[in-house]
């Protein structure tokens, strides 16, 4: 039975969750003060699962950086009095995903020390794939780039008018927790994958040692190639163990952003593939533009623009700092559809090279039922074959998070280097 947290909505939160759109999924249901959400979706948003579909909604209502956020620009709307309040809630939200950031960049440092462990007996990267450690290093860039996305709208705070405050402390903050926290529940599985891979390799490089022991009591190995094996089986022993303890620090992390005690023990599935309509209705052209309209950091400098002196030196600046950020963006958005395109290229090679390692293993199964191989070459082909399947979720993952950066960057959150 799923265990229900009792998680209380504030008042404050529930009134301005009421006066804000809401999807409703049954045409009679109307956002009322209190109730912000049908009884079908508060139900889903109560229960012990933290389902990657779910992680807008559960930001919008449990996320206390965001309710702080909300609460205060409520009040202060109006007026900049509590400025540096402001700034220390949004730094919270930045703190969350910078510890994010870090764990999933400490997690890529034990994959890249265990890439192409090698001896006589284990062919070389059978323990962890390139891909997977790039992706690693990919979601942790991404997660850092959030956090720096809300440190910027946090320093930019300054006089400005209730549509500009409303960009910099609600519209930019929410949307980098969103994807911080998308990014983080996908770094999170590629950490269970890699897990499970590393625990196959372990079953095979521990037949390695006992194998290459063998046959250095009978003269047909060296002392080296003993230690070589048992370096390796040490080397994957304690990146699991490293992989283990940030496996929690993840799952706490995510606890924390999305309503749950730091300590609690959520369900958590596996996140779906992508819908290929997604990518289908993906029009470089039109979506640039729409990036163009919707960028929160171009957003903001067109309406500071607005209260500058026509012809001061600080108007000229803001129009050389908006055409150089435009040109950023348009960039930055051929870039983006670039890697949606790779990305899908080599899932299709991972589908490919495991449609191979299926018929290999077929192969080493029936091979292993006549005694025709031995013990040790089938747990070579049992950890090639499962390492194939790692890849080719790994790389749904990957153009999950390609699809996903994407569309975020035509949303408005594109994180701008000018």
């Amino acid at each position: 039975m799923k265990k229900k947290w009792n998680r209380v909505l504030p008042m404050a939160l529930a009134v301005s969750l009421a006066t804000t759109p809401v999807i409703a999924y049954a045409n009679e249901f109307v956002p009322t003060p209190g109730k912000p959400y049908d009884d079908e979706i508060q139900k889903r948003l109560e229960d012990n699962v933290m389902e990657y579909e779910e992680i807008g909604r559960l930001i919008d209502v449990y996320n206390t950086t965001l309710q702080n956020l909300r609460e205060t620009y409520k009040e202060n709307k109006d007026s900049m009095s509590d400025i540096e309040e402001l700034k220390e809630q949004i730094e919270d939200g930045s703190d969350q995903l910078a510890n994010a950031a870090s764990q999933l960049e400490t997690t890529a440092e034990s994959f890249k020390g265990m890439l192409g462990l090698e001896s006589p007996m284990l062919p070389a990267g059978m323990s962890v794939a390139p891909s997977a450690y790039a992706e690693m290093v990919y979601s942790s860039v991404l997660l850092s780039h959030q956090s720096e996305q809300i440190l910027l709208s946090a320093d930019q705070l300054t006089e400005m008018t209730p549509e500009m405050m409303h960009i910099q402390i609600l519209d930019t903050p929410r949307a980098a927790l969103v994807a911080g926290a998308q990014s983080a529940l996908i770094g999170y599985e590629q950490i269970l994958l890699q897990k499970g891979s590393l625990n196959t390799t372990l079953e095979l490089l521990q037949a390695v040692y006992q194998s290459s022991e063998r046959q250095a009591a009978a003269g047909m190995a060296t002392q080296n190639d003993v230690l070589s094996a048992k370096q390796n089986l040490d080397a994957v022993q304690a990146g699991l163990m490293t992989i283990e303890a940030n496996e929690v620090k993840i799952r706490q992390t995510l606890c924390t952003m999305l309503g749950w005690a730091y300590n609690a023990s959520p369900e958590i599935p596996e996140i779906p593939t992508v819908d290929p309509t997604r990518i289908e209705a993906m029009n470089l052209e039109a979506d640039t533009k729409k990036a163009l309209e919707n960028n929160y950091t171009l957003r903001y400098n067109r309406l500071s623009k607005e209260t500058l002196t026509y012809g001061s030196t600080e108007m000229q600046n803001i129009l050389r700092t908006i055409s150089a950020e435009e040109a950023e963006v348009a960039s930055s958005m051929i870039n983006l559809y670039s890697s949606v395109k790779q990305a899908q290229n080599e899932l299709s090679n991972a589908q490919t090279a495991l449609t191979l390692e299926q018929m290999k293993m077929d192969q080493a199964e029936r091979k292993m039922a006549l005694g025709m191989i031995g013990k040790l070459e089938y747990l070579q082909q049992k950890n090639a074959f499962a390492t194939a399947k790692v890849n080719v979720r790994t790389a749904e993952l990957s153009l999950l998070q390609a699809v996903e950066t994407y569309d975020w960057a035509v949303q408005g959150n594109l994180t701008l280097t000018q």
